[in-house]
C-alpha cells in the first residue's frame, strides 16, 4: 500500500491516525502497520455480539481495537508517546491542568472529569470528550494515554471516515 510511508503521528479526531482511517479491516492495517506483538481478545459482557481483539504494537507506544458488531473494523485507537501530536500539540506527560488548558486553547471545552482510582491503579484519572470521541487518561497527574474512536451521528450509528 502506498501509504505506508506517510507518517502516521498526527491524531485526526473521528478519523484515525494519519493514514490509518477508523473503519478498516485487520488486513488493511496489517498491511500498512505489520504484525502486532501482541493480540487480546476478549468480551466486557456475556454477549456473543460483544467481541473485541486488540493488538498492540510495542515499539510504536500504538493499539489498535477492532469490534465484532463493526464486522471487525478498525473502532479504537490508543497511543502512550510523545510521538503522536493533537492539532500539532504535544500533550504526553503534561499533568490534567496543563492538558485542559491546551485543549481549551483549541477549542475544545466539553471535557469531563472522572476518577478511575482503584486498589490496582490509586491515582487514574479520565477527562474525556464527547463530541471529540477521545479519552486522555491520567496516572499520577500525567498523561499516558489517548484513546479515540469514529465519531456517532444523533441516532448513535457509527460515522466511518471516507
Amino acid at each position: 500500500m502506498a501509504a505506508q510511508n506517510q507518517n502516521n503521528t498526527e491524531i485526526i479526531e473521528g478519523r484515525g491516525l494519519g493514514n490509518i482511517l477508523f473503519g478498516m479491516s485487520r488486513t488493511e492495517i496489517q498491511s500498512i502497520l505489520g504484525e502486532p506483538d501482541e493480540i487480546e481478545q476478549f468480551s466486557y459482557t456475556d454477549s456473543e455480539d460483544d467481541y473485541t481483539e486488540n493488538w498492540h504494537y510495542d515499539e510504536l507506544d500504538l493499539s489498535v481495537g477492532f469490534e465484532l458488531e463493526d464486522d471487525w473494523r478498525l473502532s479504537t485507537i490508543s497511543v502512550s508517546s510523545d510521538n503522536f501530536t493533537f492539532k500539532n500539540l504535544n500533550l504526553m506527560g503534561l499533568n490534567k491542568d496543563e492538558v485542559v488548558a491546551r485543549l481549551k486553547e483549541v477549542g475544545i471545552k466539553d471535557l469531563e472529569y472522572e476518577d478511575m482510582s482503584s486498589e490496582e491503579l490509586p491515582c487514574h484519572e479520565l477527562i474525556c470528550s464527547e463530541s471529540l470521541g477521545m479519552n486522555f487518561w491520567f496516572d499520577d497527574d500525567e498523561l499516558g494515554e489517548i484513546q479515540w474512536g469514529p465519531l456517532f451521528d444523533s441516532n448513535d450509528f457509527v460515522i466511518w471516515p471516507n
